[in-house]
Formats: structure tokens, sequence, C-alpha cells
């Protein structure tokens, strides 16, 4: 019973801790742009790492990004 509740109350932390990473889609929602936006900046060097068959973009960097540009 206790290990139960112990194993609830660490799936809800870990429900509420923030990813570092955006999806394409987030991404796309945070700097609100287009699909087609995304990639064109992609081009001219917004920083974005793939994992597997799916592009990331580390949180951290975007800000850097988009204030620096």
């Amino acid at each position: 019973m206790k290990q139960q509740v112990a194993r609830k109350k660490i799936t809800a932390n870990e429900e509420n801790v923030e990813s570092p990473f955006y999806t394409f889609t987030e991404a796309q929602q945070f700097l609100k742009v287009s699909h087609q936006t995304i990639y064109r900046l992609m081009q001219k060097g917004l920083p974005s790492h793939k994992v597997g068959n799916k592009r990331v973009f580390i949180k951290a960097d975007l800000i850097k990004w988009v204030q620096e540009h």
C-alpha cells in the first residue's frame, strides 16, 4: 500500500516537471510562427537536434537564439 502511494507521488511529480525540450509543434507555438517558417529559420541557424526521427529544440537555445537575432 505504501509503495503504491509513493509511486503515485513520484508519477505526479514527474508530470509537473517541465521538459527542457520543445517538440517541433511546441517550438512553433513558442516562436509564434508557421511550420514553413521554422524550416526557414533552421536553415538560417535556428538550433535544433534530431532524436530518432523527431526534431527537438532545447528551450534555452531557442531563447538565446531569439535574443541574438
